[in-house]
C-alpha cells in the first residue's frame, strides 16, 4: 500500500482541508494517543487517521483548534470507523460530542471472530496477518508534551497504517465465514451510550457489595456516589479521591464521628485525607443511614450453585475447547466461565450461550451433554462427540 507522506495538522484551516479529502473515503482508520493516569477525563493528546493514501495526525492540544469537521466525519454513516480495541477511543469521541461514531468496525473483535485468539493485542495482530513487527519503545510517552519527536510520530501513525491493511482482510474472512452477524452482536455493545454513562448515579456498580446488610449497601451506595461527583468535578481518578476498600471499610464500620474515622486501620496506616474531605465523608455516611431499602439499587439474587458445580464445568470447558478449535473462533465469544455455571444451575438460564448462533455452535451441545445424551470421547488422537 503506497502512502503520501504524513502530515500534521495544527490548525483549523488545515484540519477543514483534510477532512475534505477524506469525506468521500468508504472507510477509514483511527486510533488516538491519551493520557489519563491523574485525571478523571482522558486528555486527548492526538488523533491519527489513514483514508484514501493519507497519513494525518491532528493534535488537539493545538490553541484554538476547533475539532467539529473531524467530528462530523466520525458522524458520517457512508465513512466506516475502523478502530482495534477502540472502547477509549470512543468515549472519548462521545464525551467530546455526545454522539458514538458510526457505523464502526472493531479489529479486535473481529479478529476474535475469526479465530485469532482472546482479545488479541494490535502488534500481535499485525504480526499475525501482515508478517511485520511494531517498534513498542514509544508506546508509554508522554503524549501531552511538546514537541513530539520524529520517532513518536512514527509510532503513533502506525497505529493506523498497518490497521488500514488489516480490515479488508479480516472483512474479507468474516464474508467468507458468514460471520456478519456475529460481528455485529458483538459490536452492539461499543454503539451503547450506556457503555459510556459516567452518572455518578451508577457508579455504586463498579463495587463489590459483598454485604447483603441494608445499611452496609445504602452506605456504599452513597459513597460511591459522592466519590464519583467529587471525582469528575476535581478531575481526579477515583482511587486519588477516596479507595474502593477504604469504602468497603467504611461501610462495614459505619462511623458517626471524625474521630471513629480518623481510629480507622486505613487512617492509622498512613492514608491521610484533609479534614473537610472527612467531613464530606461523615455527612454521607449519615445521608446513607437514612436511605431505605426501596431507595437502594437492587442487590443481585444471591447465586447458589449444585455441588459438583466446578468437575461439570471443567467438563464444559473441554467441549468448549474443542467446539473453539473446530469452528476457529475464540472461546471468550461463545462463554463466560460464569455462563456455565448458570448453564449447569438451570437448562433455561438467560444467558448469551443459550441464544443465537451461540446455542447453534455450542449451547445445544452443551445441554446435550449435561443431559446425559452425549459424550465425548477420544478417537485417533481427536476430540468426538458420540450420540448415547
Amino acid at each position: 500500500m503506497y502512502m503520501i507522506q504524513m502530515e500534521l495538522i495544527k490548525t483549523n484551516e488545515d484540519l477543514i482541508a483534510v477532512c475534505k479529502l477524506i469525506n468521500k473515503a468508504k472507510y477509514i482508520t483511527i486510533d488516538t494517543e491519551f493520557i489519563r493516569e491523574k485525571t478523571y477525563w482522558s486528555k486527548l493528546c492526538l488523533i491519527q487517521v489513514c483514508a484514501n493514501n493519507l497519513e494525518i495526525i491532528i493534535d488537539p492540544l493545538e490553541n484554538n483548534i476547533d475539532l467539529t469537521p473531524f467530528i462530523k466525519i466520525l458522524n458520517k454513516k457512508s465513512i466506516l470507523k475502523v478502530l482495534h480495541s477502540g472502547r477509549q477511543d470512543i468515549e472519548i469521541f462521545y464525551n467530546i460530542s455526545g454522539k458514538i461514531p458510526q457505523p464502526i468496525f472493531d479489529t479486535q473483535i473481529a479478529a476474535m471472530v475469526c479465530g485469532f485468539g482472546e482479545s488479541v493485542g494490535y502488534d500481535k495482530l499485525v504480526n499475525k496477518i501482515l508478517n511485520k513487527k511494531i517498534d513498542k519503545s514509544s508506546r508509554f510517552s508522554n503524549w501531552a508534551k511538546r514537541p513530539l519527536t520524529k520517532k513518536q510520530l512514527n509510532y503513533a501513525i502506525g497505529d493506523v497504517t498497518f490497521l488500514y491493511e488489516i480490515y479488508p482482510i479480516l472483512n474479507k474472512e468474516i464474508k467468507i465465514k458468514k460471520r456478519e452477524g456475529w460481528l455485529d452482536d458483538e459490536l452492539g455493545a461499543l454503539l451503547s451510550k450506556e457503555t459510556y454513562n459516567s452518572s455518578p448515579e451508577i457508579a455504586y456498580k463498579r463495587l463489590k457489595v459483598r454485604s447483603y446488610d441494608i445499611k452496609t449497601r445504602a452506605i456504599t451506595f452513597q459513597l460511591a456516589l459522592w466519590r464519583e461527583k467529587k471525582a469528575q468535578l476535581l478531575d481526579l481518578p477515583r482511587g486519588r479521591v477516596l479507595r474502593d476498600e477504604i469504602i468497603y471499610e467504611l461501610a462495614s464500620i459505619k462511623p458517626k464521628t471524625i474521630n471513629e474515622i480518623n481510629n480507622m486501620r486505613s487512617f492509622s496506616n498512613g492514608f491521610r485525607l484533609k479534614e473537610d474531605i472527612k467531613q464530606e465523608i461523615l455527612d454521607n455516611i449519615l445521608i446513607g443511614l437514612t436511605l431505605r431499602d426501596k431507595n437502594l439499587p437492587r442487590t443481585p439474587k444471591r447465586r447458589i450453585l449444585p455441588h459438583g458445580t466446578n468437575s461439570r464445568v471443567s467438563l464444559l470447558k473441554i467441549l468448549l475447547n474443542s467446539v473453539s478449535e473446530q469452528h476457529d473462533v475464540a472461546q471468550k465469544l461463545i462463554a463466560s466461565a460464569r455462563d456455565l455455571e448458570d448453564l449447569i444451575a438451570n437448562d433455561d438460564a438467560d444467558i448469551k450461550t443459550l441464544k443465537g448462533w451461540r446455542y447453534e455452535l455450542f449451547g445445544r451441545k452443551a445441554l446435550d451433554f449435561k443431559n446425559g445424551k452425549i459424550a465425548i470421547i477420544m478417537n485417533n488422537n481427536n476430540i468426538e462427540l458420540k450420540e448415547l
